[in-house]
C-alpha cells in the first residue's frame, strides 16, 4: 500500500542510526526503500545488521537480498534471501526465507523463530552464505534457518541488499486505522 519516497522524511540518517520511517499520508502511505542495486553486490559472506523494528499493525519490515541479475531474469529466477521479515499482525516472530526458480517453477523455503522486544531493543540478524554450502540465517547469534545449495540454485552469484517497510500487502496484512507513522532503526 506504500510509495516508496527519497524524502528525508521517509529515510535519514541520524545520531548514527539509519531510519525508515513509513507514514500516513493522505489516502495512502508513504515509506523508503534504500537499495545497494549498482552500488554494492556480492557473492558469498557473512552480513549482520543491527535493527530495531516497526511495532504498528500493517507495517511489513524486511532486511533482504535480491540476485543482481534481477533486470535480466526477473523474480525468483534471480533469487531472494530474506534475512528478516516480520509480519504486521505478530511483531513477536521474525521469518527467514529463499525463493527462487527450480526448472521453471517457484521454489522457496522458509522458517520462523519468536522474537521478544523487537520493537523496543536492537536485535542482531545475522546472514552466513558460503559457497557450494549452505545459507544459513540468525537472530543474536541463535540460529534457526538452515538451507543447503547447489549449483543449480541461483545462489552463487552477486546479490544486493534491501532495507524497507512495506505497509499492508500479504505479511503487512491489516493497517491500523489509526496508524500515523512508525520507524525501522537500523
Amino acid at each position: 500500500l506504500q510509495t516508496y519516497t527519497n524524502s528525508l522524511e521517509n529515510a535519514v540518517v541520524d545520531d548514527g542510526l539509519l531510519k525508515i520511517t513509513a507514514k500516513k499520508s493522505g489516502s495512502g502511505y508513504t515509506s523508503a526503500r534504500i537499495k545497494s542495486e549498482n552500488l554494492y553486490e556480492f557473492t558469498y559472506g557473512i552480513v549482520e545488521v543491527r535493527a530495531k523494528l516497526p511495532s504498528a499493525q500493517g507495517t511489513w519490515p524486511a532486511i533482504w537480498m535480491l540476485g543482481a541479475n534481477f533486470d535480466q531474469v526477473s523474480w525468483p529466477t534471480c533469487g531472494e534471501i530474506d534475512i528478516m521479515e516480520q509480519t504486521g499482525s505478530d511483531k513477536n516472530k521474525i521469518l527467514g526465507t529463499c525463493h527462487w526458480s527450480s526448472n521453471g517453477n517457484y521454489a522457496g523455503y522458509g522458517l520462523e523463530t519468536p522474537i521478544t522486544n523487537a520493537t523496543s531493543s536492537f536485535h542482531i540478524y545475522k546472514l552466513e552464505w558460503t559457497q557450494g554450502g549452505s545459507i544459513k540465517i540468525s537472530v543474536d547469534n541463535d540460529q534457526y534457518f538452515d538451507m543447503a545449495t547447489n549449483n543449480s540454485m541461483p545462489f552463487n552469484k552477486d546479490f544486493f541488499f534491501i532495507l524497507n517497510i512495506a505497509m499492508g500487502g500479504n505479511l503487512g496484512g491489516t493497517v491500523d486505522p489509526n496508524f500515523t507513522e512508525d520507524t525501522m532503526e537500523i
